[in-house]
């Protein structure tokens, strides 16, 4: 059997070259793997794939892929993979993304917390000034609310619960939620919720449905000094939006942003009390071996590993 790669990325963490793959041919190795730079190269010889490792494919690309019995995608949710017309083909989403953005997370929370921009502040103004973390608050004495509560969200809540912190997730189906004793709801409660957060954290998908969610009525329900974090995708909370609400926020951290990158003139930046990072929360060394770990899993259904 054939797997071809269409792995390339302009991030140096995520582009996967040969060497990233040795494990799966340890594994499987009857497995032919062949490695593409682009997607010229892939079609010119897709008849011939079994499966596919990408981070791209099109609807239209199926036709020239009889044989294909699975993609296996590193991206977390359904941003650039097009499912099969026929639902023949597996589709398999990356798991894994749990650890990596749970520690970024927690980072932030951190960050923000101890107020880390005007520690910063002070260093650059050569500014001996200890008098601004007076009112910081222990971590572990706060609320923390995630929306988006599904895998990604609950592993962020049980790194974030070994601080003391209170954690509660929101999500649309909080019956279909993990049985780990974690505080869950559904959408309509939060205009309770928000007004109790000490720390709000946005990880919700992509799709039209999250458009605007952080909207500003929404904005407005959240506790007088909070915080607030996007971490899943940047249609869910505007600029615009944020900005608004920022006089009576105590700051907010953007991973990712509704334009991305983000432009050099966006007033985003010059606020003191926004931290912005470049859809970076799952930038590690262990991206690529934790992705392909996962696909040696999946190749158990297809084929025999070695013993």
């Amino acid at each position: 059997m054939e797997l071809h790669t269409c792995l390339w990325n302009d991030v140096d963490a995520f582009s996967f070259r040969e060497n990233d793959l040795h494990p799966l041919t340890k594994h499987y190795p009857t497995l032919q793997i062949r490695i593409h730079q682009n997607v010229n190269s892939f079609l010119a010889v897709a008849e011939q794939a079994d499966f596919v490792l990408t981070w791209d494919f099109k609807k239209s690309w199926y036709a020239a892929c009889p044989k294909l019995k699975a993609i296996f995608t590193p991206a977390a949710g359904n941003d650039w993979v097009q499912g099969d017309p026929l639902k023949k083909v597996k589709l398999v989403y990356g798991r894994f993304h749990g650890r990596l953005l749970a520690e970024s997370l927690l980072g932030a929370l951190l960050l923000m917390n101890h107020r880390m921009p005007e520690v910063m502040h002070n260093h650059h103004h050569r500014d001996w000034d200890r008098n601004r973390l007076t009112t910081t608050r222990l971590l572990g004495n706060q609320t923390v609310l995630i929306i988006g509560f599904g895998t990604i969200g609950q592993c962020c809540a049980r790194l974030i619960q070994q601080t003391g912190a209170n954690v509660i997730g929101v999500r649309r189906y909080p019956d279909q939620a993990d049985k780990n004793g974690q505080e869950i709801h559904s959408l309509s409660a939060l205009p309770l919720l928000l007004g109790q957060a000490d720390h709000v954290v946005l990880l919700l998908p992509g799709i039209s449905s999250s458009d605007r969610f952080m909207n500003p009525d929404r904005l407005a329900m959240m506790k007088q000094g909070s915080y607030i974090y996007n971490f899943g995708r940047g249609n869910s909370l505007l600029s615009n939006d944020l900005l608004e609400a920022l006089p009576r926020l105590a700051g907010a951290f953007l991973d990712v942003t509704e334009e991305e990158p983000l432009p050099p003139d966006s007033p985003l930046w010059d606020r003191s009390k926004v931290v912005i990072t470049p859809h970076s929360s799952c930038i590690y060394s262990e991206y690529k071996p934790l992705f392909v770990d996962e696909v040696t899993g999946h190749l158990k259904t297809y084929l025999k590993p070695v013993t």
